[in-house]
């Protein structure tokens, strides 16, 4: 009888075993990340649709983008008289034809239902493209998973249609064109495409520059350039034809005033504080110092190398056709990086925003190198922010400290030597 029941409780303790080490491999490895990841898109789809037919859809900037773009419509070209509800036109031009096109395809903006369906394919058609990055770059699917769980980020696709969800996929195309040789000469128009809807993907552009310095040299880094800028003004050519001034400083306003009712992120400093030009001139030296300190210390320390080395490769051909080309991680840690630090320095962040860096939160955690209860912390504290509204002076500094700690993290990992890094 004894013998029975030891036997019994050997077999138990080995099928827990087995579990636990079935369920460790399906949470920590990529053997089995892509049935995951089908469940995963599979699991956004219906939840997404779900909520566009029960949860009540609730306008904030939809009507003045429709609008904006039905004034350029009617003919008109002097950004100066473009205006919506909540204000004038302040957002490049490709805004202005992808928000035309889909104008035209909702009846003026009235079918909001059908808006919101489009809406739900560009969530689904994200978390699609960043669950690829993520396998490429071998992101546990623990951390991968975080992706569908914002309820903050369903609200801003899909219930509140906002144009920051639409720069932003063509942000994570260029992020993973650049992750390969053969496509990474068509990222400057990527990224360039993604800065037509709306100009946060600029935070994009540090890291961009070093990436294709490092790649291609000042080749591929002047023809990158070019072809950013020569797309930026193909297409405003009917603003710029008629009304250049006009348009150039509407659509890349750097100066706005932004309104601290809807501040996110430094609720805490007090409205005095937030106004004032000093504060503005900190965070803009913060992000500065912050930029220089990673592209001429850190990122090159991601290849084994020295700032001096990598710019004076960058003008000899026959050290780049020798070098390796930036594996996934790399390509990762740099562009989302570059993102995260005009994020954490950002004069005013709006509920908006969140969807400017949400989907890189998963990767910045993995490479931090925090212990994995201290990753899921800082996502919780991030995410119960952005959730908060209005924000308090208790959820914008925690929102700060997150940032902070997260940025601190990510840096310091990036300063090990590279060997350590990877047997931790």
């Amino acid at each position: 009888m004894a013998a029975r029941t030891g036997r019994r409780r050997d077999l138990g303790t080995s099928l827990w075993q087995q579990a636990r080490g079935f369920l460790a491999e399906v949470l920590f490895t990529q053997r089995f990340y892509l049935e995951a990841a089908v469940l995963l898109v599979a699991f956004e789809a219906a939840a997404t649709l779900a909520i566009v037919q029960r949860v009540n859809y609730t306008e904030i900037d939809w009507l003045a983008y429709m609008q904006e773009v039905a004034g350029v419509i009617a003919g008109e070209r002097n950004y100066t008289k473009l205006r919506g509800a909540t204000g004038p036109l302040v957002y490049p031009a490709g805004f202005v034809w992808i928000f035309g096109l889909l104008w035209q395809a909702t009846d003026g903006g009235q079918d909001i239902r059908l808006a919101q369906y489009v809406f739900l394919g560009i969530y689904v058609a994200t978390q699609v493209l960043l669950l690829a990055i993520y396998q490429k770059a071998r992101v546990p699917p623990v951390l991968a998973g975080l992706l569908v769980l914002s309820r903050r980020l369903h609200s801003i696709y899909v219930l509140r249609l906002f144009n920051d969800c639409v720069a932003m996929v063509f942000a994570y195309i260029a992020v993973l064109a650049m992750c390969d040789r053969r496509w990474m000469r068509w990222s400057g128009l990527l990224l360039s495409a993604g800065i037509a809807v709306k100009m946060n993907v600029v935070l994009m552009l540090p890291g961009a520059a070093f990436l294709w310095w490092r790649a291609g040299g000042w080749r591929l880094t002047l023809a990158q350039a070019a072809a950013v800028v020569a797309s930026q003004v193909a297409v405003a050519v009917p603003f710029l034809y008629e009304y250049p001034v006009e348009y150039v400083t509407r659509a890349f306003d750097l100066g706005r005033q932004f309104d601290f009712t809807w501040t996110v992120n430094w609720r805490f400093v007090g409205l005095s504080v937030f106004e004032s030009p000093q504060w503005a001139l900190a965070l803009v030296a913060t992000h500065a110092a912050l930029l220089a300190t990673l592209g001429l210390i850190l990122w090159p320390r991601l290849f084994g190398s020295t700032a001096w080395t990598i710019v004076k490769n960058g003008f000899l051909s026959k050290q780049l056709r020798t070098q390796a080309m930036p594996g996934t991680e790399e390509v990762l840690s740099v562009m989302f990086s570059a993102n995260f630090v005009g994020v954490v320095c950002a004069r005013s962040l709006h509920y908006q925003f969140y969807a400017w860096y949400f989907h890189t939160l998963p990767f910045l955690l993995h490479v931090s190198r925090l212990p994995l209860s201290a990753q899921l912390g800082v996502w919780v504290a991030i995410e119960y922010a952005w959730n908060i509204y209005p924000s308090t002076v208790f959820s914008s500094a925690l929102l700060a400290a997150a940032h902070i700690a997260l940025l601190a993290a990510i840096m310091r990992a990036m300063a090990l030597p590279r060997i350590k890094r990877k047997s931790q």
